[in-house]
């Protein structure tokens, strides 16, 4: 088959670019390059001004809106083989005990390719996708199926010595340079419950010396705010019975927003994930910092965690994303599901471009992909989604799914 060196035009009956203050384009036209290898778009305009500049091959995408590809800020694709094994409603305990005793089986390419076909299916075109044990597996089938990603590589462990149950690679062990030297590569903490302070203050500053973002999973339980404030509790007797909390484990006395302020974890480089539980000046604190909040909406409703205050976070100017974290609490990967569910508890708060920026221009800004991602502009990768009609209606009038 011959390649057709003529660039693309695409028409749509709207084009939402997300570029600040733009106004949804109708009968809008995406111009974009013919090089197969990495289409970058040309220019974003009128489609019967953009027709005349040039012969094109015109695409007629008919009557759909058109956004940016959406970013989802949160995965976990290397345990998506176990959805269905794991306990929703109870609580995050019971959860994580229920998902503890299968975490050293490998994902199946099956699992894996149904998981990525559920992100292609919504128009999802970047993922951050924290793994561990099975990193170099993960991203190997990533890059075979050529979907770009964020690999965050979590540390874990305060020791590793008396553990009960396998902990994945320790910090060191992880700096292999088949993963640590990948572009894509970024170091991750997993959350102060399992992780030791100076280890997570260590993955910090990597990724502030080579401008990666550093995600943290932060506030997502009310045990974790039990076991971090007095040290006590069904989450600190968890990883005390396993052997993962030492015997030496002392109590920081403070909220886990408020300690990852006093180890210097805060940043306009940091995604704190979840933050589910911010108490007195937490949310201050992160307004102050510049922290970017991956809300995982679906997630903590599973579990049964609570519904992070993002209404608050909001007000506050918080940059907020949306991810959806992993099958084993969650029913798909779906960001418009996600963003629906958002929106279901507070009916009439976004409007749809605000509701879109959630999943595309935030969540660039949040993962520092703005170069490339985020918008329909001049210069940036040609990846787009389609905005379903379920969503148009959520936002033409807003409708509480939960009454």
């Amino acid at each position: 088959m011959n390649h057709d060196p003529r660039p693309q035009l695409l028409r749509a009956a709207v084009i939402m670019s997300l570029r600040p203050g733009e106004a949804p384009l109708n009968d809008g036209g995406l111009l974009i390059t013919s090089n197969p290898a990495e289409r970058r778009i040309l220019a974003v305009g009128r489609y019967r001004e953009l027709r005349h500049e040039g012969d094109f091959q015109e695409i007629d995408l008919g009557p759909v809106t058109v956004a940016p590809g959406l970013i989802n800020a949160h995965t976990h694709l290397e345990i998506s083989h176990l959805q269905g094994r794991t306990s929703g409603g109870r609580g995050f305990v019971a959860w994580l005990k229920s998902l503890v005793p299968h975490l050293n089986e490998p994902p199946t390419t099956t699992a894996l390719r149904q998981a990525l076909d559920e992100l292609r299916d919504c128009g999802t075109v970047f993922t951050a996708d924290m793994a561990d044990r099975h990193a170099a597996r993960l991203t190997a089938f990533l890059d075979e199926q050529a979907f770009p990603h964020w690999l965050m590589v979590q540390h874990f462990g305060f020791t590793t010595a008396s553990a009960q149950i396998p902990l994945p690679p320790t910090a060191a062990e992880i700096s292999h340079p088949e993963l640590a030297q990948r572009a894509d590569f970024c170091r991750a903490g997993h959350a102060f419950y399992s992780t030791r302070a100076s280890t997570l203050q260590a993955a910090f500053k990597w990724c502030q010396k080579e401008y990666k973002p550093f995600a943290l999973h932060l506030a997502e339980s009310p045990a974790e705010l039990e076991m971090l404030d007095r040290g006590r509790g069904e989450m600190a007797d968890f990883f005390r019975e396993t052997g993962i909390l030492p015997p030496d484990f002392k109590p920081p006395g403070l909220s886990p927003i408020s300690y990852a302020e006093r180890l210097g974890l805060l940043s306009r480089h940091t995604l704190a994930i979840h933050c589910v539980h911010p108490v007195s000046d937490d949310i201050e604190t992160l307004a102050r910092r510049r922290v970017n909040v991956c809300l995982c909406p679906r997630s903590n409703a599973f579990i049964g965690v609570g519904r992070a205050p993002w209404e608050q976070f909001a007000a506050a100017g918080i940059n907020l994303c949306l991810g959806s974290d992993s099958l084993t609490s969650n029913h798909d990967l779906n960001l418009w599901h996600e963003l629906e569910f958002l929106c279901a508890f507070s009916p009439g708060t976004l409007d749809l471009e605000s509701g879109l920026a959630l999943l595309t221009r935030n969540a660039a800004r949040a993962l520092n992909l703005n170069r490339d991602y985020g918008s329909l502009e001049a210069g940036k990768i040609a990846r787009w989604s389609i905005v379903p009609g379920n969503i148009l209606n959520l936002f033409r009038r807003p409708v509480n799914i939960f009454p």
